[in-house]
């Protein structure tokens, strides 16, 4: 004869331990959220977008500083744009990218300070300290026009980590900027 008692309580013990464990795993799951997904507007979009082309051309200008300056603080300053610059494109490109931003499209509009091509030719075109010269003058230039963007970033953006790099790049009018026009100054 079959007892009944014996396999519903098998069922019930199991059941038990199979909520159990859906428990701890749902509890589990809670404890280890990094939180709700990091939002993030159109003012960040646009910051993010324009920022990264802003600094991809620094790079570029940097780089030509550092093989072509004749000047020793021009090569450092070159050197340092590149090294400064280069983790925060990728930090720009990231966000781009999981944002699933488009890429900057031809004969769209540049960001401000963005050295054109065009500058950028005349910049290779000249040597010594001429060149020196027009290299600082551009990137400052370049400085002045990257506050603007950061500083629209800070007065309507959302995204912190992008806020927390525009307020770094807010900065250059009162430090950078000065510096580069004095040297170019100095130097001619």
């Amino acid at each position: 004869m079959r007892t009944v008692g014996r396999p519903a309580r098998h069922r019930s013990a199991f059941a038990a331990a199979v909520l159990a464990v859906i428990g701890v795993m749902l509890m589990a799951a809670c404890g280890s959220d990094p939180g709700p997904a990091a939002t993030h507007n159109a003012t960040d979009d646009a910051f993010v977008t324009a920022m990264a082309r802003h600094h991809q051309r620094a790079i570029e200008v940097g780089q030509l500083a550092a093989d072509r300056g004749t000047d020793p603080r021009v090569v450092d300053y070159g050197k340092l744009i590149v090294s400064q610059q280069t983790p925060e494109l990728q930090k720009l490109n990231g966000w781009s990218g999981h944002w699933a931003l488009p890429s900057a499209a031809a004969g769209e509009a540049m960001p401000d300070g963005y050295i054109t091509d065009a500058t950028l030719a005349g910049l290779r075109a000249q040597s010594g300290v001429a060149f020196d010269r027009a290299v600082l003058l551009a990137s400052a230039d370049s400085e002045t026009g990257a506050a603007a963007m950061a500083q629209r970033e800070l007065a309507a953006g959302v995204y912190d980590p992008a806020r927390e790099l525009a307020t770094s790049i807010a900065t250059a009018p009162t430090t950078q900027i000065p510096k580069l026009r004095a040297l170019a100054a100095q130097l001619g």
